[in-house]
This record gives C-alpha cells, structure tokens and sequence, in this order.
C-alpha cells in the first residue's frame, strides 16, 4: 500500500482535520486512524497540564506529594504545584504515567530499571538518580500496565 501524506491550507477550519482516503477500510487504514487518535489524545494531555501548571508533560520524571505540596521532579530540576495529586494525576496521560503509590507517580518514559524484591515491593531507578518505591497496594496495578505492554 502506498502512502502519501500531504498538507492543503484551509481558512474555513479552525484546528486539524485529518481525513485518510483509501480504496477500502482494511486494517492498514484502522490502524493508522488508532494511532492518530492516540497522538491526539496525548497531546490534548499534554496541552492541558501545560496550560494548567507552566510545565512541560514531556519534562516530568517524577510527581510526589510531602507533607503540604505537590512536587514535579522534571528533567531540569524541581517545580512545586499547589493542587491535589488526584487533580494532577486527571491531567497526565495515562500511557505514560502511573500512580506507584499514595504520594508518587512516575513517567514511564523515565525509568532506568524495575527491580522485584521481596515482599511485593518494587524498586524503581529513574533518571537524574531518583529512586522509588512502589508500595504493595499498587504492585498489581503496575505489572497488569507493564504486561500490557500499554506504555511500550
């Protein structure tokens, strides 16, 4: 199948419209519309969380709640949000970030190592030398995500 891709300025739309032309719809075509969808969303997740906190989705390793505030540890060093972590959690994207525990949430873009000891317990290493703990609640939730393949 070949594919072309081009661009046509239109005046009369306001954003994108993406249209796929093709002889039939056959699962060259599904596929493709699923990733463009998908690409969509993460970037509506993206904007979203950049609007809302003056940071990038793209820069953040790390989210953890200590005591009072909410810190995003990015790849440039540490911002401090004053919202709740749940807050938080509804603006990042899904596919990439995951709740490790009651405090944290990490980006899986960011993770150096997973290590399984004991107990249930999971070591993270991520970048810029941060190391974290999943707590055994959340375990589960993040092996079903990793067996998923969800991230990858």
């Amino acid at each position: 199948m070949d594919v072309r891709f081009s661009f046509v300025q239109d005046d009369t739309v306001s954003g994108i419209d993406v249209i796929v032309r093709a002889r039939e719809k056959n699962e060259t075509v599904r596929e493709l519309l699923s990733k463009l969808s998908a690409v969509s969303v993460r970037s509506a997740y993206g904007n979203a969380f950049a609007e809302t906190y003056d940071i990038s989705i793209n820069d953040i390793i790390l989210v953890v709640r200590g005591g009072r505030y909410v810190t995003a540890k990015t790849i440039t060093g540490e911002r401090i949000i004053k919202d709740a972590l749940v807050r938080i959690e509804e603006k990042l994207d899904p596919v990439w970030f995951v709740r490790i525990s009651q405090s944290e949430i990490i980006n899986l873009k960011y993770v150096k190592k997973w290590d399984f000891v004991g107990g249930g317990i999971i070591q993270i290493n991520m970048e810029n030398e941060i190391i974290c703990h999943a707590s055994r609640r959340y375990a589960s939730h993040i092996r079903d995500t990793l067996r998923k393949g969800r991230a990858m």
